[in-house]
């Protein structure tokens, strides 16, 4: 190893390592997630609906927290990168690109939706696992189908808080399109179960494709898949940003509405200013 080298790369870099962390502190600071202003209460006597409450609320106002620092270091890195691109340092702004940006925002999509089931189970324990029999088949799109279909109180749910919970999850997917959801759900799955997703890059180039009707005729072949080059990224940074932004900003939304309701009362409570 060059520790000369890597000494004198270390104090070039210094400054922008303080901004990053600085950028990234003011905008937790200044963040405008109302969520992030609630703490939960851990009270160890209590009804089990309350308890249940407590617990799992926990877990997922850190899970925001967590998830909150995750996404404000990738935008901190992004500021970076644009100031060295336009100082015509591209190596540098390069490495603020793929090495310090994608590493944080990488995690921001598949968090979300994790996220999102981690609200399911808890209202499917909030059921007694009535909404969904199998605790390992809780996922929010389908739970937040079950509970618009409920008539009844079902578990520690009445049918007033149902309802509630019902106007409380329906604006997740707000001014997010249909083709953005699949998107977000095929980086997600890709990311999680499939391989290493490039953003703004190539990682698994050689893949296997869906032949159209247009492609057949032209190849003149009856195969449905053939396997070539990808000529670009799969996704880009700015497209995915938008949308896990958007989305964000409705998860955030859905948390803060839930420890409002009258049912939390006892498991949350509003930090002071």
């Amino acid at each position: 190893m060059d520790d000369p080298l890597l000494d004198e790369h270390m104090e070039k870099m210094k400054p922008y390592l303080m901004k990053w962390h600085r950028e990234h502190s003011v905008m937790l600071l200044t963040s405008p997630y109302i969520t992030l202003h609630y703490e939960v209460v851990m009270e160890g006597f209590a009804p089990p609906k309350d308890m249940l409450c407590q617990s799992y609320l926990y877990s997922i106002t850190e899970a925001f927290r967590e998830l909150v620092r995750t996404h404000y270091y990738a935008q901190a890195a992004y500021q970076i990168e644009i100031e060295l691109r336009e100082k015509g340092d591209v190596g540098w702004s390069n490495y603020w690109k793929f090495e310090v940006k994608n590493y944080y925002f990488r995690m921001v999509i598949p968090r979300i939706i994790s996220l999102l089931d981690y609200v399911a189970v808890m209202i499917n324990e909030l059921s007694g696992c009535e909404l969904v029999k199998d605790e390992w088949k809780v996922y929010f799109n389908p739970l937040k189908s079950l509970l618009r279909k409920q008539k009844q109180e079902v578990g520690w749910l009445s049918l007033k808080e149902i309802e509630e919970l019902n106007l409380i999850l329906s604006p997740i997917y707000k001014d997010i399109s249909r083709e953005d959801r699949k998107i977000l759900n095929r980086y997600r799955n890709t990311a999680t179960h499939r391989y290493f997703v490039g953003i703004d890059e190539l990682t698994v180039s050689f893949q296997r494709r869906k032949l159209s009707e247009i492609d057949q005729r032209m190849l003149n072949t009856q195969q449905t898949h053939s396997y070539g080059m990808r000529g670009r990224p799969e996704y880009t940074f700015d497209e995915l940003n938008t949308t896990a932004e958007k989305l964000l900003s409705n998860l955030d939304g859905v948390l803060s509405k839930l420890m409002q309701m009258h049912m939390m009362k006892r498991s949350v409570k509003q930090m002071e200013e």
